[in-house]
């Protein structure tokens, strides 16, 4: 008699395809499918770009956070080296432009080429815009992962943060040599308190979700600035005193309260 045939294995666990719309697209514009296992971010699914932030930085894969709320900002990718005069723009909805803000910036000696190493130029720039519509801001001394800061977050308020970007554009420490700007739409804290927060910049369409901890460690450690790789033959503008001095970039960020948009709140 012949040997019974072995059971048969089980099925692989079901895969879902998140697609991301065309107006959330990379930056080539094409169309993004992340797959992932159906209890992955399930919790977002009904929020595109926050499962997928989440996914990509494997924060709360299986657990529902306690808190999450963020602002639905359209991304804007930089042309140039403008990442603080997009993120500025970004917060506005594209209006003013970057273009205008850069013509804005050099009129007022602020950069040479778009590029913002001083937290206060980039202050006055928001303020001055803010004076046009609702909306208050400040500029913050010390160090990002505080009371002041959460309690901005959850009263609906946003960040523009200067901070070191690695090669995958999440904050590293490198002492200021790929000093980037990034704006803060929302926050998330997990099942263990931890919290985080969800930024838009300018080298990506996708929402970035990173721990609030690690992003002020990275904005205490601007302190030098380096020649960017990709603009050798550029000059740039740096603030007198350096990144770390009165005007530059460390230990600094821009406090918005106020903005028009609604808040979206997930739980």
């Amino acid at each position: 008699m012949a040997a019974p045939s072995p059971p048969a294995p089980p099925p692989p666990g079901t895969i879902i395809g998140l697609r991301i719309p065309p107006k959330q697209q990379d930056e080539q514009h094409h169309s993004t499918v992340i797959q992932m296992p159906n209890d992955e971010c399930a919790w977002a699914q009904g929020y595109p770009n926050i499962q997928k932030g989440c996914f990509l930085g494997r924060v709360c894969q299986y657990a529902h956070p306690k808190q999450c709320q963020y602002y639905e900002i359209e991304s804007l990718l930089q042309v140039g080296p403008t990442c603080g005069l997009v993120a500025l723009s970004m917060m506005f909805n594209g209006e003013p432009t970057p273009a205008e803000l850069l013509a804005d910036a050099k009129k007022n000696k602020y950069t040479l080429n778009g590029e913002m190493f001083s937290a206060q130029y980039l202050y006055e720039l928001t303020r001055r815009n803010l004076d046009r519509r609702t909306g208050s801001c400040q500029l913050h001394e010390g160090a990002l992962d505080c009371d002041k800061i959460k309690k901005l977050l959850r009263a609906g308020g946003c960040l523009l943060v200067p901070y070191d970007a690695d090669t995958n554009h999440a904050p590293c420490l490198k002492s200021g040599h790929r000093a980037h700007w990034a704006l803060v739409v929302g926050f998330l804290v997990d099942e263990n308190d931890e919290f985080y927060v969800f930024a838009r910049h300018g080298k990506t369409r996708n929402i970035a979700v990173w721990s609030l901890a690690t992003l002020s460690q990275s904005n205490a450690n601007l302190t030098q600035f380096a020649q960017p790789k990709g603009y050798p033959d550029c000059t740039f503008h740096q603030p007198e005193g350096g990144l770390a001095g009165p005007l530059g970039l460390m230990n600094r960020c821009i406090l918005i309260n106020g903005l028009p948009q609604q808040i979206v709140h997930v739980c």
